[in-house]
């Protein structure tokens, strides 16, 4: 929401003379306006500074990007609103703010589905049983070496991987966890951004 401490005093009393029909107008105008800004920062990952986001606690690959075509506008005569409908809004609001999440087995497998144990283990554990030191036996009699990821994909299993990594840790299967979801911003605009763009508004209605 545009609060009103974003408009100059100046601007402020110039709005309150306009009839509020020229007042939603404009006020329309700048919340999709600000709305086009937000969703470009939000497919880039960054927040209204330029800033980027902190990112996924694996992998590189930017996050969110299907968000920006949820992001709503409306406005009237007092108040332009930038908002995210219905579990949109909900996601919007962790990530906007940060949160903590507690999740147990069911919810993963509600959200994910239940995993195929069977199935080829992923690059993300081939790489996190090299990182803890998982070794197989090495050609030359009792020496070990560590597996390449290939090898690891191509000979075990998602379960055999995720025990062993369990086992390497060692730690039981968690009954549950918490997942922290960082600060991202997905709203927010420059003061001086706003102020300028009200005041061509207002400069168009005086001619």
């Amino acid at each position: 929401m545009l609060e009103r401490e974003m408009l100059s005093v100046q601007q402020q009393l110039k709005l309150m003379t306009l009839h509020p029909k020229k007042r939603t107008r404009i006020l329309g105008k700048l919340s999709r306006h600000l709305a086009k800004q937000n969703k470009k920062n939000m497919r880039e990952n960054k927040d209204a500074n330029g800033r980027s986001w902190q990112g996924r606690a694996s992998g590189s690959k930017k996050m969110m990007r299907k968000m920006s075509k949820q992001l709503k506008t409306k406005a009237n005569s007092k108040e332009a609103t930038l908002y995210f409908p219905g579990i949109a809004g909900t996601i919007a609001s962790k990530h906007q703010h940060g949160a903590t999440e507690k999740w147990n087995a069911a919810k993963a497998r509600k959200v994910y589905g239940k995993p195929n144990y069977d199935d080829k283990p992923t690059r993300l554990q081939a790489k996190r049983l090299r990182e803890l030191g998982y070794t197989i036996a090495a050609k030359r009699k009792g020496k070990r070496k560590k597996p390449s990821i290939k090898w690891i994909i191509e000979s075990l299993t998602t379960g055999q991987a995720g025990l062993i990594i369990r086992n390497l840790k060692n730690k039981d299967a968690q009954s549950s966890w918490e997942v922290k979801l960082p600060e991202r911003q997905l709203l927010g605009a420059k003061s001086k951004d706003i102020t300028n763009f009200v005041a061509a508004e207002l400069e168009k209605e005086q001619r």
